[in-house]
This record gives C-alpha cells, structure tokens and sequence, in this order.
C-alpha cells in the first residue's frame, strides 16, 4: 500500500524568521499562480498580449515553438506556486530554503537576459530586477529568530 507519509510529512510550521518574510513568501506565491496560470493556459502563454513579443513577424514554426517555451514555463510556474503554497499553508519552517531557491532563480534570471536579451521587455524582466533585492532581504529576515 502506498504511504503518503514518505513524501508528504507531518505539517511543520515552527518558522521562527520574521513575519514580513512569510508575507512576501504570500505574495510570492500569488504571484507564481498567476503567471503559471497565464504561460500555460493562454492560447499565446501571454508572449504576444502580455510581453509583447512581435509574433506575427516570426515564421509559424517559431511562433509554435516561442509559445510552447512559454507554455513550459507556465509548467514552471505552477509548480513553483503548489510548493510555495504548501510551504505557506503546512511547512513553514522551509520558508529560508525556498526563498534562497527563489533568489537564486531570479539571479539567474538576471543573468540570462543580460547575456540573452529579448527583442521586448517584458514584465517578467522588470519583476526580476525589483523582486530580486527584496528576496534578498526577506531570505535574510527568515533566516533571523524573532524571540
């Protein structure tokens, strides 16, 4: 019989860091729903309507494939978003490893379209560079023991 327990286990949620890093932790969260939801639902995973990618220039294989991209990444995203959600619903206590992750993603990230730049620049773009610091910070509080 198949035992949950071995990869689901018991609820920890003896966080100790600072409340402001499970509130971003929250907000991060909505933030990973929404845009799992939009890369992989949306028939053009939001490339032309949302970051304003010009694809009606590009030949119909390349625009397969640019949505496709997109839509793995919304696959990305919701995933992303169910661990962020059980972090914050059932196992705070991971909040300072999953916001490090997270850190290191949106670093990569900045990397990435610093050496790779899109023809655009997406919102996605923008958020890396706001939300980058702020996770740094927040990582840095939930690492903190508030007494």
């Amino acid at each position: 019989m198949f035992n949950w327990s071995t990869i689901l286990p018991k609820p920890n949620n003896a966080y100790l860091g600072s409340k402001i890093s499970l509130y971003y932790l929250v907000l991060l969260s909505c933030m990973f729903t929404f845009r799992g939801v939009v890369h992989y639902f949306v028939p053009d995973g939001g490339s032309g309507i949302i970051a304003g990618l010009p694809l009606d220039t590009y030949p119909e294989g390349a625009v397969q494939s640019i949505i496709t991209g997109f839509g793995v990444y919304g696959k990305y995203h919701l995933i992303q978003a169910i661990f962020a959600w059980l972090i914050v619903f059932r196992w705070r206590v991971l909040i300072p490893i999953f916001l490090l992750v997270v850190g290191i993603d949106q670093l990569l990230g900045i990397i990435l379209i610093t050496m790779k730049p899109l023809p655009v620049i997406p919102p996605g773009q923008i958020a890396a560079y706001l939300l980058f610091p702020i996770t740094l910070v927040t990582f840095l509080l939930s690492m903190r023991q508030v007494k």
